[in-house]
């Protein structure tokens, strides 16, 4: 075998000796009851509309420039439950401010507040 085809059957999960392929899936969770597997594009996680995210590509796209954005948080409560504040500010000036049990929830909330306020001028949300 040469060492190309050698490498080559080493990155795409071959054996070196036999050519075949490892088999998936029969490590400890497959023995014991537990499929392993999972398919790309099923994967369980919880909806986001990742409004941060949306947010920086509006300002990007409109004013060329997410440089005048700034989120403040704060916290307040026991430490065992907090309670996050965060607000967003877009040249000095508060579009949107949300509150949540975690400061990223906190932060999705202002957000989608903050990039209504700014798609949609003169509306109340």
């Amino acid at each position: 075998m040469s060492r190309r085809a050698h490498d080559q059957n080493s990155r795409n999960g071959r054996s070196r000796r036999s050519g075949q392929q490892y088999a998936h899936g029969d490590g400890y969770n497959t023995r014991y009851g537990h499929d392993e597997h999972v398919t790309i594009g099923q994967q369980s996680a919880p909806d986001q509309n990742h409004y941060r995210m949306q947010l920086n590509n509006f300002l990007q796209h409109r004013y060329r420039s997410t440089q005048n954005l700034r989120l403040e948080s704060s916290s307040s409560g026991p430490g065992h439950a907090l309670w996050w504040t965060v607000i967003v500010y877009f040249r000095d000036c508060e579009y949107g401010r949300g509150e949540g049990a975690t400061k990223a929830i906190a932060t999705e909330n202002a957000c989608r507040i903050a990039l209504q306020a700014l798609m949609h001028p003169g509306s109340s949300y």
